[in-house]
């Protein structure tokens, strides 16, 4: 897998829940901060306003002291009692003179002060320096002074955390039930006197509901939320599951995709560090896939692949991998202990997926690359096996081949020529080669053959057999075939400007030309550029072309005939359906195949064919060639038969086309 590709899909995979967790908790957070906020905010305004109708309250009780004397004391002082019956915030009402000598108490007690420091919290109410004192249940006064402005629960608390009396802080009241209260005395100054009133301010529940009714909807509303977004965070997981499963699975089997045969396999290799176990990986492959789609339908083609992977899954051990590839070909990553037990394996797999199609006959490729200690690249030892496979073709029958350094030159090689296929042609590296074809009845120039040579610039000359297979599987052969055609046709307009005389000179139309209806048309526009001759360009097609559209074929070569072209028929007697062909197929020359002329069977049989095959073509009005040849009594055997042309390294190898002109330069 690329490293972008995989890139990418990890990117999506690691798209976790946790950034909504983490924004979930971040929400959280923030709720119970506003929540925790709130909740201060309410208990402080409660407070205030509490502290405030108390401190109200204490003042209008000082007020009776404004005229407090000997005359008047005994009705201020029932007075400011039926004051502190009739109201609760107030528990005692004391006075001191300005040295703090006791004047009166209503309750016999004197709150103990060292010092008083006087703090004016509520210049609103009264325009009196009025000051605080907090009192313990020994009687223990503390004095608060901080200049501020109201009182509220964190003051108080904070000073008596300050001085050390935690214990205190119950006893304000912030957590007695059912009812909270707080004891506070309040210093108020009158007509040089000091009227202390102790305070105790009741918090009651209903004071508290509204701030109950905030926090229980503000908790609703989170848990609405919490609810909502845990649902979605589900959701979303369930989302990327169903996604990242769409991702590893094949859509024709339904099971393990390509993606997950790399990511599973590369886990399993690189577990196998120590190489524990030897593992092999297998491209397995059904021959002649396609046809089977064609005579059964693509419908049942993909019904036999999910039964091919059903039976490797069942197959396959808890440490192996397979997966379905393209077509009808399969990866496997197989444990195995020795090469025999693992063939042995691989026989076995081909017999039960043999089973699939009861009555039909399937044949597979099987490449295997046996997999070294620390490899671990799954996808670039695949592509081995792959390699390994291509190697065994299409043959009818079950092999199984094993990636060696060879194969992989030779894929190497492939893909050089490939890499450098374009670039020759415009460099025009490929040479025109010529191979005379001599005349057995007077021995002279009767034709010749127009052959190609690959001068690599860095390779030098690279023989037609390296390079000309490779050109055939990926198509380059047609822009090759029109080169060739157009070079001969160059050389023969040169050659007729010169005032030669021309031969023919045949040139090789791959079968894949034949795929295109105008193909006579095509020829012809090449060879019109120049003003040469038809009939002094041969056009050499191989029986093979026959197997093909043979309604095109027939087509094409009426036409070329039509125009003044000779057709000729190469490699006569390679194919199985000679004879069929020649019967429905027009031509002018016929070239006997080198075949015939080699092995131990050429006097009895091949010698004997070769002659039946020279009369039959005589009787049809064709020419015919015999090429190959290379010794004396072959030339003798073919001037006996009345062959028409020898071609062969007897007379002359394939030589430039200068060379050929300056030989047989007439």
């Amino acid at each position: 897998m690329s490293r972008s590709k995989e890139k990418r899909i990890k990117k999506f995979r690691k798209k976790h829940i946790w950034p909504s967790i983490v924004g979930l908790i971040l929400i959280l957070l923030i709720f119970i901060l506003v929540m925790v906020l709130a909740f201060d905010l309410a208990v402080a305004d409660i407070l205030q306003r509490k502290w405030m109708d108390s401190s109200s309250k204490s003042v209008t009780v000082s007020d009776l002291f404004e005229d407090y004397n000997a005359g008047t004391k005994d009705e201020i002082e029932q007075k400011v009692l039926t004051y502190i019956e009739a109201l609760e915030v107030v528990d005692a009402v004391s006075v001191v003179d300005a040295d703090r000598k006791p004047v009166w108490s209503s309750s016999g007690e004197y709150p103990v002060m060292d010092e008083l420091i006087k703090w004016d919290i509520m210049p609103q109410l009264s325009e009196k320096e009025i000051g605080i004192i907090i009192a313990d249940e020994g009687g223990q006064i503390f004095t608060v002074d901080n200049g501020e402005i109201g009182i509220n629960e964190d003051v108080i608390i904070e000073f008596l955390m300050a001085s050390g009396v935690e214990e205190d802080i119950e006893y304000m009241g912030y957590d007695d039930m059912p009812t909270a209260r707080m004891k506070l005395w309040l210093v108020i100054p009158v007509n040089g006197l000091e009227v202390l009133v102790l305070n105790n301010v009741p918090v009651y529940y209903t004071d508290l509901l509204m701030m109950g009714v905030c926090i229980i909807l503000c908790s609703i509303l989170i848990a609405v939320f919490v609810i909502y977004y845990v649902i979605s965070m589900i959701s979303m997981f369930r989302s990327m599951h169903k996604t990242t499963k769409i991702i590893y699975t094949d859509m024709v089997t339904g099971g393990d995709n390509w993606l997950m045969f790399i990511k599973k396999g590369t886990s399993l290799l690189k577990k196998n560090k120590k190489a524990r176990c030897n593992y092999a990986v297998l491209h397995l492959k059904m021959r002649k896939y396609r046809s089977f789609c064609t005579c059964f339908g693509v419908n049942k083609g993909q019904e036999l692949i999910e039964k091919f992977y059903a039976t490797l899954k069942n197959e396959i051990q808890r440490n192996e991998v397979t997966a379905h590839h393209e077509n009808a070909a399969f990866g496997l990553l197989l444990e195995y202990t020795d090469a025999a037990q693992l063939e042995e394996r691989i026989r076995k797999i081909e017999s039960m997926l043999s089973e699939a199609l009861p009555g039909i006959k399937t044949y597979f490729g099987v490449g295997v690359y046996l997999i070294g200690q620390g490899e671990n690249d799954i996808e670039q030892l695949y592509n081995n096996a792959m390699i390994a496979c291509e190697m065994l073709g299409e043959e009818s029958e079950n092999k199984i081949a094993y990636f060696d350094v060879e194969m992989n030159n030779r894929k190497l090689w492939e893909r050089k020529v490939e890499d450098d296929m374009d670039r020759a042609l415009a460099n025009r590296e490929f040479q025109v080669y010529l191979q005379p074809k001599i005349s057995t009845s007077e021995e002279v120039l009767g034709g010749a053959e127009a052959l190609v040579r690959w001068i690599h610039p860095t390779e030098g000359f690279i023989p037609p057999n390296r390079f000309i297979p490779i050109f055939e599987k990926n198509g380059f052969i047609l822009k090759l075939d029109d080169y060739m055609l157009e070079e001969i046709a160059k050389v023969q307009a040169e050659w007729l400007a010169q005032g030669r005389k021309l031969v023919p000179i045949s040139v090789n139309v791959s079968r894949a030309h034949f795929t295109r209806e105008d193909l006579a048309e095509h020829i012809c526009a090449i060879v019109d550029k120049y003003n040469v001759p038809h009939d002094v360009i041969e056009l050499e097609l191989t029986e093979s072309a026959f197997f093909d559209d043979k309604k095109v074929l027939l087509n094409t070569v009426q036409k070329l005939r039509a125009s003044g072209f000779r057709v000729s028929m190469d490699d006569f007697g390679a194919g199985y359906s000679s004879l069929n062909s020649l019967k429905e197929l027009q031509i002018d020359v016929l070239k006997i195949d080198a075949d015939f002329f080699r092995g131990a069977d050429v006097e009895e049989r091949g010698l004997l064919i070769v002659s039946e095959v020279i009369d039959l073509a005589k009787k049809l009005n064709m020419k015919i060639v015999a090429e190959g040849i290379e010794s004396k009594d072959q030339v003798e055997f073919l001037t006996a038969q009345e062959c028409d042309l020898i071609q062969g390294y007897f007379y002359a190898k394939p030589m430039p086309v200068a060379e050929f002109a300056e030989k047989y330069s007439e």
